[in-house]
């Protein structure tokens, strides 16, 4: 039963079924006929278009002809079939099928557009993520504009993984399609992390280095490998493995006796965890650390835990850090308004010794103990009748040690707490009481796990009674630790839509009279608004500052005023005035602010414009004025400062510049010293430039030339003398030949006007690149080779060439 429909947009709701049965929104963009059909009892829709266009979930399809059969929910494209994944990955075939449950897909004559990989076959399938391609070829030359690719590779086998890696088998290797090499097995990675050669020669002599991938049945990685003359060599190797659980193997040796790895294992099951690593970095410290968990999940949970460390520097004082070997049991329930959960923990330690504890102080700095920690927490939450509440939660932590107190017993600290409440509301009145008893006693002979001495054992009582808009309440209690009352509270309240005032009064029953009075008003007669707020410490006589804030809400804005004023015979202490609006474009805000006891009054206004925003700053006191100007849009900041006193003096323009553009890329920041009494001279005080210019574009063709200026360079006006910074500042010429672009830098750096110069030649051919560079300084050779899309961006880096796998 066809449908014509003209060339445009179909709405979503051809497909609206698509969402609710598959979890997932298939958009019909553009087609020009639908077909419903029913085919041996399974629905199936049509669409015919030139082409079809779909969206779906971050994907986009396109097909001249697009079958759905909606009961095994599938997609069957064909005739033009262009697909690019969530991933970026562009898939162009003959045909497709797609299994919209699992999103795997089977094409045929497909070519894919990875990065900058092309690879192309009869056949190929996605499974979990990963496309296998089978009997397919590959390069990484098909952006370069190459008539015969440099270098590819064709394979029985290939893997494009998710992510950055590429693994073949039965690979014979291709130099300008003429086959040069077999290898069983090849591994390619799209990132940073690809094969780098580097040789050269510097004030130590030769040196060489690479990074070199590798595939196995057990992972995948690099091997790293360095030689330099009369220093020795550096090997290391940077592995991940495939399987269930997550592995990083990470190993590095530089000469002469440098260490760095880190060995990570990690597997999650339902019922099993497993963790194991251990780390050493010898341009930190020379220390091997061991850390390694296991535990069996259930009730109850237990779990092993182990955390050492190996010193290998003798010459250094030992490290401090904690190290144990604990193994811990934890279970809990939990049965309506009771729950019970409970840990025992027995492991041996070492740490820092307690400073405090003076048998532990005669055992060393650093100590050696077994430690027993017994944990446990009941709570129980029961409302007995109406309008009644129980509530009571006991926690124990009891730490026993296996070292001795001067009196021969064995050392122990406790942390117990006990705590129940009642209420009982009868009507708007509500009567509660509460007790406490917290105790933490005994000593510990190790630093990270000792608790202070305290003991408290309360009890508290108290009754209130809230009828709207009044609410008033009184409570106290006795410390049963002091047998003492505590302070009686008091509090009155009055609150309704338009304000509330809070009166708060402590006074003492031991004799003590009166402690503290507190008053906080708050008024809301929209659009104003207004708090206040008061306090008196009856035993020191003395007022707290009393503090005002009167508010009004402007359409798009708000006016703030606050004031403090001392009333102890201070005075007023301090008023600020804050105004912020907005309307269309325009924005405005406006701070004043007055200390008084420091004569001060400041002053700051924006004024926002679209894009860009103008400020004005003024400060006065009794030194004088100061003052600042200042302009700020996206790219731009300008800001002129000074003060004045007797004369104008320290008057500046700072400013700063930024431009990122595709021929540009510019930071550049300074600031002008400005005539003045009794300097009259305009000169620069510092200036810093960072980032590149294209001078003469890059060349299209052979006979131009492309110029850029590039580097950093900062400029400092000093009394002594004018110093003049350069790092890798110069220009670039670059040049076409063919395919082949040629850039030469002539690079400075150092102090003027001892500056050292650097000679890099890049030779790129897109997929692969090479680089020589001379340093002047460090009279320094080296050649560096890297494959790859792109490849003389990352040689032009004058970071260097980053060996693979280091991080």
């Amino acid at each position: 039963m066809p449908f014509p429909i003209a060339r445009v947009r179909l709405w979503v709701g051809l497909f609206l079924f698509l969402q609710t049965a598959l979890g997932a929104t298939l958009k019909v963009l553009e087609a020009d006929r639908l077909e419903l059909r029913n085919e041996g009892g399974e629905e199936v829709y049509v669409l015919v278009g030139s082409p079809v266009r779909m969206e779906r979930d971050g994907e986009s399809l396109e097909a001249g002809r697009v079958v759905f059969n909606r009961t095994r929910k599938r997609l069957y494209l064909l005739e033009g079939v262009r697909y690019v994944d969530k991933e970026g990955r562009e898939v162009r075939a003959e045909s497709l099928t797609l299994d919209l449950e699992s999103e795997d897909f089977s094409a045929l004559s497909v070519e894919i557009r990875s990065q900058n990989l092309l690879l192309t076959g009869p056949l190929c399938e996605r499974v979990a993520g990963a496309i296998l391609l089978e009997k397919g070829y590959a390069t990484p030359c098909y952006g370069c504009g190459q008539s015969v690719p440099d270098y590819a590779f064709r394979a029985e086998e290939i893997v494009l993984y998710p992510g950055d890696r590429v693994v073949a088998r039965q690979v014979t290797l291709l130099v300008r399609e003429e086959p040069v090499l077999t290898l069983p097995v090849l591994l390619l990675f799209l990132s940073e992390r690809r094969p780098r050669l580097e040789v050269g020669q510097d004030e130590g002599g030769f040196y060489f280095k690479s990074a070199l991938p590798y595939v196995a049945d057990f992972g995948l990685g690099f091997t790293l490998l360095n030689y330099f003359q009369g220093r020795g060599y550096g090997f290391g190797v940077d592995h991940f493995g495939v399987g269930e659980a997550k592995e990083r193997y990470f190993f590095l040796h530089t000469p002469p006796d440098t260490f760095q790895y880190r060995l990570e294992y990690a597997l999650k099951r339902p019922e099993l965890s497993l963790s194991a690593l251990v780390e050493r970095d010898d341009t930190k410290e020379k220390l091997t650390a061991f850390r390694a968990e296991a535990a069996l999940e259930g009730d109850p949970r237990l779990r092993l835990g182990l955390d050492l460390f190996l010193d290998h520097d003798p010459t250094t004082p030992p490290p401090r850090r904690t190290q144990k070997l604990e193994l811990e049991a934890s279970s809990g329930l939990k049965e309506k308004e009771y729950s019970l959960a409970g840990s025992l923990a027995l492991g041996l330690y070492a740490g820092e010794s307690n400073p405090l504890n003076r048998s532990a102080r005669a055992l060393g700095p650093y100590l050696w103990a077994g430690r027993l920690l017994l944990s446990h927490t009941e709570t129980l939450a029961l409302s007995p009748w109406t309008g009644a509440s129980l509530r009571g939660e006991n926690r124990f932590r009891g730490f026993y040690y296996t070292t001795q107190n001067p009196d021969g017993e064995k050392e122990r600290q406790v942390d117990w707490t006990t705590q129940a409440s009642f209420g009982q509301a009868l009507g708007a009145l509500r009567l509660e009481a509460g007790y406490t008893r917290s105790v933490q006693e005994g000593e510990s002979p190790f630093r990270f796990d000792a608790l202070p001495t305290r003991r408290t054992h309360q009890l508290t009582l108290g009754v209130g009674l809230a009828q709207p808009p009044l609410g008033l309440s009184v409570k106290s209690g006795r410390d049963l630790e002091k047998g003492l009352y505590l302070p009686l509270e008091a509090t009155a309240q009055y609150q309704d839509p338009g304000g509330s005032l809070v009166l708060t009064h402590r006074r003492g029953l031991e004799g003590e009279g009166p402690l503290e009075t507190k008053a906080a008003l708050s008024l809301s007669p929209r659009p104003f608004s207004f708090r206040a707020s008061l306090r008196f410490d009856h035993p020191k006589a003395r007022f707290d500052p009393l503090e005002l804030a009167l508010g009004y809400a402007l359409v798009g804005g708000s006016l703030n005023l606050t004031h403090r004023h001392g009333l102890n015979g201070e005075g007023p202490l301090e008023s600020r005035l804050n105004l912020a609006y907005r309307e269309g474009e325009g924005s405005y805000t406006l701070n004043l602010r007055r200390a008084y006891p420091q004569n001060l009054t400041e002053a700051q206004a924006t004024l926002g414009l679209g894009p860009a925003a103008y400020g004005l700053g003024l400060g006065l006191d009794g030194q004088g004025l100061r003052y600042g100007l200042s302009y700020r849009e996206a790219n731009l900041l300008l800001e002129l400062s000074g003060r004045k006193t007797e004369k104008w003096q320290d008057t500046n323009l700072r400013f700063s510049l930024v431009r990122l553009e595709p021929e540009l890329s510019l930071r550049l920041s300074g600031n002008l010293h400005l005539p003045e009494d009794p300097d009259p001279s305009f000169y620069l005080k510092d200036l810093t430039f960072s980032g590149g210019l294209d001078l003469l574009p890059p060349p299209k063709r052979e006979e131009e030339v492309g110029l850029s200026l590039s580097g950093s360079l900062s400029y400092l006006r000093r009394p002594d003398g004018d110093t003049l910074s350069l790092k890798n500042f110069g220009p670039t010429l670059s040049l076409l030949e063919g395919e082949t672009r040629i850039y030469f830098s002539y690079l400075l750096s150092g102090l003027r006007p001892n500056l050292q110069a650097k000679y890099v030649l890049v030779v790129d051919r897109c997929c692969w690149a090479a680089r020589v560079a001379y340093d002047t300084e460090k009279k320094a050779f080296s050649l560096a080779l890297l494959y790859g899309g792109q490849a003389a961006g990352l040689l032009l880096d004058e970071a260097g060439v980053h060996l693979g796998g280091v991080r």
